[in-house]
């Protein structure tokens, strides 16, 4: 699907569709991986857990068609 990376929820291992544009940031600590899609209206970072790697959503993103 186009603009689109399909990533793993962690905990629940439900496949996400996540749409690349709304991606803000991604980082990996020795928890996982979080996928940040925004702030919420306390200025907190919102997003997902995911189980892919940090170079696994890299790499899902560079393969994106936007």
């Amino acid at each position: 699907m186009k603009g689109f990376i399909e990533l793993t929820a962690y905990g629940s291992g439900d496949q996400i569709l996540c749409p690349v544009r709304i991606i803000t940031g991604v980082c990996e600590d020795n928890g996982g991986t979080f996928v940040e899609t925004g702030l919420d209206g306390k200025g907190k970072e919102t997003g997902i857990f995911v189980t892919e790697s940090f170079e696994e959503v890299k790499e899902k993103i560079l393969k994106c068609e936007v």
